[in-house]
């Protein structure tokens, strides 16, 4: 079985080099760059068939990615509380800082504008609420393509509830009953937001009108329902517990076509698709994504910590405390339901302008 010297002996040979220092450091080059082709996960394998020698040189040798500092730009108020949950992990796993730089603008085009053209080395990531950035190409003259972005990891949803007043339906059979007959009013935190764009889904699959009532903030909005402002809100679990457990407002009904096991705390919360509804859905996700043509090895490299990080249990303690359902895709699935995405969106854009 070959030990380390006599492989470096056989690589000094074979390449011509003078000596076994310059054997090692050629060796130490290749090896770094294979790692960076094939991935940790090969990699792994490679090192468990090798001899105990070569095993340890092997193992010592970092790949060509990550050599420095990563920065992951997001959107404050919230937006950047997931990725920092993640990214002691994230920095641990790649041996390098991973800095979070929170953004001013980020429901806007702007930072989607610059991300576009920002170096594909992997040295730079975007971390958002997904379909944040396809809303705003479509609702402006945006310079970018949410298409041409690199995505990496998809690992948390937020389905949505329909909530309304204890004091109005008892069932969604009786919400729908008075949404035929009249206009409901619908508290939203934004026009033209990823919660409008939920509500004009629900609206075009029910086949009901609605008049949408703009608060700015999900607080405000659920607000004005518990005041009996408006007939009804569409909001995640996180930012609705502490007003139903209070018993000022409740859940309906659950948007999602699946019922996640991070929602076993409404297990008597029928989901749409279980009353027999098939309503297109926008599925909200916390994703982070590379510049357009970041290398497949650096995706790869990537898409592996993340996955591993969002299986650590002290995250899942935290998700589960903040009604975060934890449903990954990897690059490849994240990059079809992108796709998809951008037709269910298409449908109702007109309308999400008004």
């Amino acid at each position: 079985m070959m030990t380390r010297k006599e492989f470096l002996e056989e690589v000094m040979r074979r390449a011509n080099l003078k000596d076994l220092k310059q054997a090692d450091e050629a060796t130490r080059a290749v090896i770094s760059l294979t790692k960076l082709i094939i991935g940790p996960k090969l990699s792994q394998k490679i090192a468990k068939i090798s001899p105990p020698d070569l095993r340890e040189g092997w193992e010592s040798i970092k790949p060509a990615y990550p050599q420095k500092p990563i920065k992951i730009i997001t959107g404050s108020g919230g937006e950047d509380a997931d990725i920092r949950e993640i990214a002691p992990y994230i920095q641990r796993y790649l041996g390098v800082e991973i800095l979070i730089e929170n953004i001013g603008g980020f429901w806007g085009r702007v930072p989607f504008e610059k991300f576009q053209n920002t170096i594909s080395d992997g040295y730079t990531l975007i971390s958002y609420t997904f379909p944040r950035s396809i809303i705003i190409e479509m609702m402006s003259d945006a310079k970018y393509k949410t298409i041409e972005f690199t995505p990496v990891f998809a690992w948390a949803s937020g389905n949505q509830f329909i909530v309304v007043s204890p004091e109005t339906y008892k069932n969604f059979d009786e919400f729908l009953k008075d949404a035929k007959n009249r206009t409901l009013r619908c508290a939203i935190p934004l026009l033209g937001g990823i919660t409008h764009l939920t509500g004009l889904l629900l609206a075009k699959g029910l086949e009901i009108n609605v008049e949408w009532v703009n608060y700015e903030g999900s607080a405000s909005s659920i607000s004005a329902l518990a005041r009996k402002e408006v007939d009804f809100t569409i909001c995640l679990a996180s930012g609705v517990m502490s007003w139903i457990k209070a018993g000022k407002v409740k859940p309906l009904v659950l948007l999602p076509d699946k019922r996640h096991s991070g929602y076993s705390y409404f297990p008597n919360i029928p989901t749409l698709k279980e009353l027999g509804y098939e309503i297109d859905q926008v599925t909200i996700r916390h994703v982070v994504e590379a510049p357009p043509g970041t290398p497949l090895q650096v995706v790869r490299i990537l898409e592996d910590v993340f996955s591993r990080a969002i299986r650590e249990n002290s995250y899942n303690q935290w998700a589960k405390k903040n009604y975060v359902i934890i449903d990954p895709l990897n690059s490849e699935e994240f990059h079809k339901e992108i796709k998809e995405t951008y037709f269910k969106i298409q449908k109702v854009k007109d309308m999400l302008k008004q």
